[in-house]
């Protein structure tokens, strides 16, 4: 549809051309006031002493030079927010961390396993290469090849490798080098097992063997193995069965994908190649049939040459911050199991005190027990083990919000105490005591595990989540909770009175 503009009155026009003719006069008025005060300062400063001269050129100077790093402040780009690089672990550092996990009780094994391992290796001094690859690209046919001596099984349908070998190999230049084959790809769910990265992380150097160009799965599995940032033969197999305008494209397409990756080098293979061949029999008949030939891998023996004499120290280098990365990544995992159960003993504990604080209550005393010192000391031993500072405020500010909480949850929670005591014979909804003790074990432990959930998961002591997730901690699964609680009052009362 077409709508025709409203044309304008002739009030709002006149209008509108006196504001223009207003605006101009305002302007030129400026303008001649500008000039007329430029004259006036020039004609000023040609009799004024010299010394005023310099001072009014000085603090005109200041001036303009702090307008314009302001506006540059303004108008420049915003920086991208990259992140300080973080200096990489010495072994002398990883040592004292595990020193203090050990005398905090943790168990070091696994990231001590790692470190020893090192040192063997380096005993050793031989060349490490893992072998990486989906299932049928042709890894334990290029370990045959390199090794004809090495007993390995291969399997056209693929999949034979279904464990982590290591095969040595004797270089022509007196170098011990040690094969890694570890499992393809498509046998761990599509991405490599942490064990098999592991190895990848101990390795000098990583060869990626592929049947041809990447497929998109082969692509993502590299990706990990990049980020190892140490160097990287891609070695595309069977050259074989492609023609040789097929091999350039390939090659093309490899270095395009890692154009960015200056690690990355790139060889051609035929680990098994073959020809087909005529066979003319006696009596003149001919048939066609498959001939071995023997395999082409000496560019890829060339690239690894390549790597090694490129600079063998930066190679240990790298192996060396690899395995250190390897080995604080293990601490942490073992740290971080040691934690787990560390702080449930620690709630758990605390909320046995609570239920025994309980029993000897007569009223509920709710702001005693939250407030108090059991409520404060647990909240404190739980950020002491997360290794996470706590402030006054925080902690105040945590137990006021829980209070909060538990003042609209007490009768509900008391109500699901009683109904955790009907399946006790003999205790009925009588025993106050009982019910209150249960009610302060909920609150505890309902506590304990949100104040644990909000360190592993912010790291640090967040009051206002922290109290959310207390309240949500009170109402979830209450009852099965509550008869747990319930049946550990019952043994606490029987110890009290046995003491007695």
């Amino acid at each position: 549809m077409y709508i025709k503009a409203m044309p304008r009155s002739k009030t709002y026009r006149l209008f509108l051309a006196a504001v223009v003719f207003i605006g101009m006069l305002v302007l030129l008025a400026v303008i001649l006031s500008a000039a007329q005060f430029s004259l006036s300062l020039w004609q000023q400063l040609q009799t004024a002493p010299v010394w005023v001269v310099v001072l009014i050129a000085m603090f005109t100077s200041l001036l303009l030079g702090f307008g314009l790093w302001l506006t540059w402040r303004i108008v420049r780009p915003a920086r991208s927010g990259t992140a300080k690089a973080v200096a990489p672990l010495t072994e002398a550092e990883l040592q004292s961390r595990l020193e203090a996990a050990t005398a905090a009780g943790i168990d070091v094994e696994s990231a001590m396993h790692e470190l020893q391992e090192l040192a063997r290796r380096r005993e050793l001094e031989a060349i490490h290469l893992a072998l990486f690859g989906e299932i049928s690209s042709g890894k334990s046919s290029l370990i045959n090849a390199l090794l004809p001596g090495a007993s390995i099984a291969t399997n056209v349908i693929g999949g034979t490798t279904t464990t982590i070998q290591h095969y040595h190999w004797q270089r022509e230049s007196g170098d011990t080098v040690v094969l890694v084959d570890v499992p393809g790809l498509n046998q761990v769910d599509r991405e490599y097992d942490r064990t098999v990265m592991d190895e990848a992380q101990r390795a000098h150097v990583v060869i990626f063997v592929c049947d041809g160009d990447l497929t998109r799965d082969e692509h993502l599995a590299l990706q990990p193995l990049l980020e190892l940032k140490k160097p990287l033969i891609v070695a595309f197999n069977k050259l074989d069965r492609y023609t040789d305008a097929d091999r350039r494209l390939i090659r093309q397409h490899l270095a395009d994908r890692f154009a960015a990756d200056p690690q990355v080098s790139i060889a051609g293979i035929a680990t098994q190649p073959t020809r087909r061949v005529i066979k003319v029999g006696p009596d003149g008949s001919e048939h066609e049939e498959e001939q071995s030939l023997p395999p082409q891998i000496d560019e890829l023996r060339a690239a690894v040459q390549s790597a090694l004499d490129n600079n063998m120290a930066l190679l240990e280098h790298l192996r060396d911050t690899s395995v250190f990365s390897l080995t604080a990544r293990k601490l942490e995992k073992s740290k971080a199991e040691h934690r787990v159960k560390a702080s449930a003993d620690l709630v758990k504990t605390y909320t046995r005190r609570a239920v025994a604080g309980g029993l000897a209550a007569i009223s509920p005393g709710t702001d005693i027990l939250i407030q108090g010192y059991l409520g404060t000391r647990m909240v404190k031993s739980l950020c002491e083990l997360y290794e996470v500072p706590v402030r006054e405020i925080e902690l105040q500010k945590l137990l006021t919000l829980t209070q909060k909480q538990v003042r609209t949850a007490l009768p509900l929670l008391l109500a699901v105490a009683g109904n955790a005591a009907k399946a006790f014979p003999g205790i009925g909804t009588l025993a106050g005591g009982l019910m209150h003790a249960v009610a302060y074990g909920l609150i505890f432990d309902a506590l304990g595990r949100a104040v644990t959930r909000t360190l592993e998961t912010r790291g640090e002591l967040r009051p206002a989540p922290a109290s959310l997730m207390f309240r949500d901690n009170l109402v979830n699964d209450a009852e099965s909770h509550a008869r747990k609680l319930l049946r550990l009052a019952l043994d606490i009362r029987k110890e009290q009175r046995h003491n007695d």
